[in-house]
This record gives C-alpha cells, sequence and structure tokens, in this order.
C-alpha cells in the first residue's frame, strides 16, 4: 500500500472522506486524462448523479486496462459546474468508488466544461503500490 500521512494541526472538513498526503516510491505513475461521462457509444446521462456513475465507471475501466485497481488511485480532481448539487448528490458516488483507499483530492466548481451537457469531468493519477 502507500504511506497515508495525516499531519496534526491541518483542519480536515470531511472526516475520513480523503488523504491529505500520499506517498509512493514507485517510479511508474499513470495520469488519467479528465473523465467523462460519455459510454462507448458517445450516449451520456443527464443527470448529475447519473454523469457520476459514469465517470466512475470509465475511471475504472481506463484503471484495469492498465492493471490498476481504485485503491492504486493517489489523486483525483473533480471538476463541477454545481459544488451545491454535487455536494448533496455525487460525494458519495464518487468517493464510494475508493472504498477504505483515499487519495488526495481537489474539489473545483467551474463555468463551464467542454460541452455544454456535460456536469461533471474527473481526473485520476494511480501508481503501483510501493514494495
Amino acid at each position: 500500500m502507500h504511506k497515508i500521512t495525516m499531519p496534526e494541526g491541518v483542519f480536515e472538513p470531511v472526516k475520513g472522506l480523503y488523504s491529505q498526503v500520499i506517498t509512493t516510491t514507485s517510479p511508474i505513475r499513470h495520469e488519467i486524462a479528465g473523465s467523462i461521462a460519455y459510454d462507448a457509444e458517445g450516449n451520456m446521462p443527464e443527470t448529475l448523479v447519473d454523469q457520476c456513475r459514469a465517470v466512475m465507471r470509465n475511471i475504472d475501466l481506463s484503471l484495469k486496462a492498465v492493471g490498476m485497481t481504485p485503491a492504486n488511485v493517489i489523486r483525483i480532481r473533480i471538476y463541477t459546474l454545481d459544488m451545491d448539487a454535487f455536494l448533496r448528490e455525487a460525494l458519495d458516488i464518487v468517493f464510494g468508488y475508493f472504498g477504505d483507499t483515499r487519495p488526495t483530492s481537489t474539489l473545483l466548481e467551474i463555468s463551464r466544461l467542454a460541452n455544454p451537457k456535460m456536469l461533471v469531468e474527473i481526473d485520476a493519477t494511480a501508481a503501483p503500490f510501493n514494495d
């Protein structure tokens, strides 16, 4: 496993949701591009909840393609058009995907994504476990 550090004195706004610091000595890193909610046929769900499920499915497919699992993810960045809706409706979908392993994370509300129908985009970094 990667080494997780939760430094004393650093405020944790949502306890147990993410890790503050993850250390890996692996020289290999897999950078997963901003994943969006399209399926293989180019269909995209309309709701934020369904888009988050689709995004996490696409991240899962990308991880599997390089022999990684959710436990290997050390960093995610979440871009959403509606912070309140994301926190209320989708937070558990995204972070629930990782089970007990919590990547470091950044959550941003932005004004627009590449397609006006897109409500969320998430990128990820994964690394093999330290040996």
